[in-house]
C-alpha cells in the first residue's frame, strides 16, 4: 500500500510539471505571436508566379498561385522571412519575403472610378479605370491619391474610398 501511494504522488508531481512546462509553452507561444503582429503595411507581389501558402514554409500546402505582378497584399504578421498577409478578396495566407516587394507600392480598385488631374472632382478627368486595375500609387493625403501608370502614361488622383492596398492618413 505505501508503495501504491508513492507511486501515485510521483504521479502527481510529473503531471503538476507538465502541466507548467505545457503552460510556460503556451504563453511565450502566444507571446511570440504578439511580437510578430504588424499594425499593418502594404507591400505588392513583384513576381508573376507567386504562392500564398497555408503556413510560413515551403513544407506548407499552396492555397493560391498568383499571376498579377503588382498585386497590393496587407501584412498581417512576419515569421523569419515569411509575411501572412491578406488579398484585396480577403484571402489570407503565407507568402516568402523574396516574392513582396517594398518599392513597387500599388493599390487595385474595387469598382470602376475616374482619374482626376487634380484632387477635386471639378478638375478634368485625364483616364477611366476598370474594376481590378492596379496603379502605381505615389502617395495619399486628404483622402485622395496620386497614381500613375508609366505604360498607359497616365498620372493623376483618385478618392480614397475606392481603392485597397494603400495607407491613407487619417486627417483632422
Amino acid at each position: 500500500m505505501q508503495n501504491f501511494i508513492n507511486n501515485h504522488h510521483i504521479l502527481e508531481f510529473k503531471i503538476f510539471i507538465m502541466s507548467i512546462f505545457i503552460l510556460f509553452t503556451l504563453s511565450s507561444y502566444s507571446l511570440s505571436e504578439e511580437l510578430e503582429t504588424y499594425n499593418y503595411d502594404f507591400k505588392s507581389i513583384k513576381s508573376d508566379n507567386a504562392n500564398m501558402r497555408l503556413g510560413p514554409g515551403k513544407r506548407f500546402e499552396i492555397l493560391w498561385n498568383f499571376k498579377k505582378k503588382g498585386l497590393p497584399v496587407k501584412v498581417l504578421k512576419k515569421f523569419e522571412q515569411w509575411y501572412k498577409v491578406e488579398t484585396p478578396d480577403g484571402s489570407i495566407g503565407w507568402m516568402w519575403g523574396k516574392l513582396l516587394s517594398n518599392k513597387q507600392k500599388t493599390i487595385i480598385f474595387k469598382k470602376k472610378e475616374n482619374i482626376y488631374k487634380k484632387d477635386s472632382i471639378e478638375s478634368n478627368i485625364v483616364a477611366y479605370v476598370a474594376k481590378n486595375t492596379v496603379l502605381k500609387v505615389h502617395f495619399c493625403k486628404n483622402n485622395w491619391c496620386k497614381v500613375g501608370s508609366k505604360k498607359h502614361k497616365i498620372i493623376g488622383y483618385v478618392k480614397t474610398d475606392n481603392i485597397w492596398g494603400a495607407y491613407i492618413p487619417k486627417t483632422k
